[in-house]
């Protein structure tokens, strides 16, 4: 039986995707290097100027995102909302194999539309937590208001380590539903 070959996700939709990736990588990379630096022979200023650089990308291509998915109303397939919750046993009860069937629930599954809305909100906390550290002049008033520069970095800190251990949450969920949508972030078409 042939299977519909279907578009699941735009051509917009996959290159900022990608840049994306891209872009949170490089600033873990150099976060973590500002965090522990001298484990490269790189010097710290360079490690902070290319940081900075990718802090300005982030917010851009997020921009650009927000825009496009408002615009396309992707958001609406991306979003976790309360009608997604009734779809929360079935689906963990697939992921902890008790149940043979992934079940359909659209475009994402709640647990992708979940992690996508956790990220969405952890990237606003990671874009103005990352200027208030790189402009603490300019945020003095939010510098004051949130405890200091240390309180801060500690939030930021954190907010890239729930980046890292969500992100092969992400990977998990995107692979075991279906391995055909995997393929889909990367030509755009899967089959149904």
């Amino acid at each position: 039986m042939l299977k519909e070959i279907i578009e699941l996700h735009s051509l917009p939709v996959r290159i900022l995707h990608w840049t994306q990736v891209f872009i949170i990588i490089t600033l873990i990379i150099c976060g973590f290097y500002i965090h522990y630096p001298g484990l490269l022979n790189i010097p710290f200023s360079t490690i902070k100027n290319i940081k900075g650089v990718f802090n300005f990308l982030l917010i851009i291509n997020s921009s650009l995102y927000i825009y496009y998915s408002i615009i396309s109303k992707h958001y609406l397939e991306l979003i976790f909302s309360f009608r997604d919750i009734r779809f929360i046993p079935v689906f963990f009860k697939y992921i902890f194999f008790l149940k043979d069937e992934p079940g359909y629930y659209g475009k994402y599954n709640p647990g992708q539309k979940a992690t996508y809305t956790f990220w969405f909100l952890l990237i606003l906390v990671q874009i103005f937590t990352g200027l208030t550290l790189f402009y603490p002049e300019t945020f003095g008033f939010f510098v004051k208001l949130l405890g200091g520069l240390n309180r801060i970095r500690i939030t930021h800190y954190f907010a890239t380590w729930l980046f890292v251990f969500t992100i092969p949450i992400h990977l998990y969920l995107a692979i075991t539903e279906d391995p055909a949508k995997l393929q889909s972030i990367f030509t755009g078409y899967a089959r149904r």
